[in-house]
């Protein structure tokens, strides 16, 4: 299995922090944050890396290297921005990948990646979310799902209460891709949320540790927060 680490973003919420630098190339407990991210991808069982860069990608690729922890690193850059969707629909087509791992890399969610890809596998799935439980789902949006882990529908941010919400990690199917044209597309709005109702989606609830780096407060936890993993 081949993981594609989406490194593209721009990181507005975090303003003149990311002005000249990637978000997940942004210090945190004393590493750029990709670090981590890749530090946990390291040692599993996995074939190689795609990193999926744009703004300020060379920066990406000077740290990173083509090799990580005995792991092969490979590069699919942007061009223009082609959001995560654009960004997972190139990286796949670049390198003929029939099927993959989806990882953001300004979010760090602490699951068993293998667990997660068997279990997309062997219910067959053409995409599968893992999903953690939230108290207070308002920043992130609600996913539902039903008792055979298939999801029913995506509720948009600012919903209230507690449930499960969309943790950045993805088993997917390259065929329900195919016929997507290459241009910049949400791979959350645009494919997800569209399909719901049309591809088999499916979701794994996990419980481990979840945070996104994407405003200041959580930037501010993780620099706490991750030093235990080191």
């Amino acid at each position: 299995m081949i993981a594609i680490v989406l490194c593209g973003g721009l990181g507005t919420r975090l303003g003149e922090l990311t002005r000249d630098t990637p978000k997940p190339m942004l210090t945190v407990a004393g590493r750029p944050f990709l670090a981590h991210v890749l530090d946990k991808l390291s040692g599993i069982g996995l074939q190689g890396l795609i990193i999926s860069a744009g703004f300020q990608w060379r920066k990406v690729r000077d740290f990173v290297g083509l090799e990580w922890n005995g792991l092969r690193i490979g590069y699919s850059i942007e061009a223009t921005p082609l959001g995560t969707g654009g960004a997972i629909k190139n990286a796949m087509r670049e390198n003929n990948l029939a099927e993959a791992l989806i990882i953001n890399g300004d979010t760090m969610f602490d699951i068993d990646i293998m667990h997660f890809i068997k279990f997309s596998r062997k219910i067959n799935s053409v995409t599968c979310i893992a999903l953690r439980e939230m108290q207070d789902c308002g920043r992130y949006g609600r996913v539902s799902v039903n008792e055979s882990n298939r999801v029913l529908n995506f509720e948009e941010k600012g919903c209230k209460g507690p449930g499960l919400i969309n943790g950045g990690i993805y088993y997917i199917n390259y065929d329900p891709l195919r016929d997507v044209a290459l241009k910049k597309f949400s791979f959350e709005t645009d494919f997800l949320q569209s399909k719901v109702s049309q591809i088999d989606i499916h979701g794994l609830v996990f419980k481990d540790y979840f945070i996104d780096i994407g405003i200041p407060s959580d930037l501010l936890s993780a620099n706490t927060e991750l030093l235990s993993f080191r």
